[in-house]
Order: C-alpha cells, then structure tokens, then sequence
C-alpha cells in the first residue's frame, strides 16, 4: 500500500470552459496577499472524470520525497559541499564563501523538472465535523 499526501482543492473553469482543481493558498502566502499579490492559489488541470464535489490533489509520499531532494537537497548539498572543500582546502574565508555559492549554483543547475503527471486529481469524501 502507497502513502499519499491528499491537499482539499476546488474546481473551478477559467473562460475556456477547462477544468481546473485549484489548491487554496497556504498560511505562508497570507503576508505575500497582504503585500498585494493577487494569486488565488495554484492550478492544476483535471484530465479524469471528476465533475463535481470536493476533489484532492494527490501525491504519492515517495514522490513528493523525490521532489524535495531534488529542489531542496541537490542545492543545499553542493551548498555544503563546496563549504567543506573550502574548509578542508584551508583557503581564505572569502574563498570558501565563493565555493559554497559556486556548489549552491550547480546544485540548482542540477536539479531537472519532473512531470505534471507525478500528481493526480481525485474525488474525495468530506469529513464529518466532529466537535
């Protein structure tokens, strides 16, 4: 049995009548809202069957586990790499710096886009309010 994370979405059409589920914005974007953006959340577009009702974006736990080495943990890796070889090598601080920005840069240009289809659309069943 796979794990999955499961984020409450909504659909949603856009002028061309297509079929979107749409992720509401995290607490984190609260403070970018308040600064003017005006972004409802993010897209993603409903291929299945799914017409109405609550919906989930779904992805799988060791996908998403995939995603963030590959976004976060390449960067930070060549981050630390090039830090620890600047230490090892004894060079000057300034040196060191240079080389920890030099393996933060090919960490994110190693990093590589996955595709869409990593995460689906699903119906979902409401909860029942318990309290």
């Amino acid at each position: 049995m796979t794990s999955t994370f499961t984020i409450p979405a909504q659909l949603v059409t856009d002028e061309n009548n297509r079929l979107f589920a749409e992720v509401a914005s995290a607490l984190s974007c609260s403070g970018c809202h308040k600064a003017g953006c005006q972004a409802k959340g993010r897209r993603f577009p409903v291929t299945t069957s799914v017409n109405e009702g609550p919906v989930g974006v779904d992805i799988k736990v060791s996908d998403f586990g995939l995603l963030l080495v590959n976004s976060l943990g390449l960067p930070l890796m060549g981050l630390l790499i090039g830090a620890g070889l600047g230490r090892f090598w004894g060079v000057h601080e300034g040196l060191q710096f240079g080389l920890a920005i030099a393996g933060l840069g090919l960490g994110v240009v190693s990093c590589r886009a996955y595709a869409q289809s990593m995460i689906r659309i699903s119906s979902r069943k409401e909860a029942p309010c318990t309290s």
